[in-house]
């Protein structure tokens, strides 16, 4: 699996949500290198991106980046989803969440909790401008 990738701009304060030209930041996760590169290309025009592959650095990740949104695509195995999710719960600060998942029916206590975390959930396939549009809309305030 490829190395975390981090997409920064030059000018970029590592301090607070925002970069000294007013980008927010946000953290993109997951496991499938090409979809986490696309969505972190699809925002980084608009936002510091923070790109991160590996379920076990996603932790350090969402602690270092201090991010605005969280956008997270979920793991296709019940087992992985509820690792996820574990991280997820201990690393949220109050920050909107952006889920992308597989359609699969989880036991029902799993289910209730991805739905308490998201602000969004796409099911795959996804349309990825109306990903953008979600985060465009909870982090700018546009529809």
């Amino acid at each position: 699996m490829a190395p975390t990738r981090t997409m920064v701009e030059k000018s970029v304060s590592q301090e607070g949500l925002l970069q000294r030209d007013g980008k927010k930041k946000v953290v993109v996760f997951s496991p499938d290198v090409a979809l986490a590169e696309s969505l972190s290309l699809l925002l980084a025009d608009k936002y510091e991106i923070a790109c991160e592959t590996k379920l076990d650095n996603l932790k350090a990740t969402i602690g270092s980046a201090s991010p605005a949104l969280l956008l997270v695509d979920l793991f296709a195995f019940p087992s992985d989803i509820l690792k996820e999710v574990t991280v997820l719960r201990t690393s949220r600060l109050k920050i909107p969440v952006v889920l992308l998942r597989v359609y699969r029916q989880l036991a029902p206590e799993l289910e209730e909790t991805i739905r308490d975390l998201a602000d969004f959930v796409f099911y795959k396939p996804f349309d990825v401008n109306a990903v953008a549009d979600a985060v465009h809309k909870l982090l700018d305030g546009q529809s």
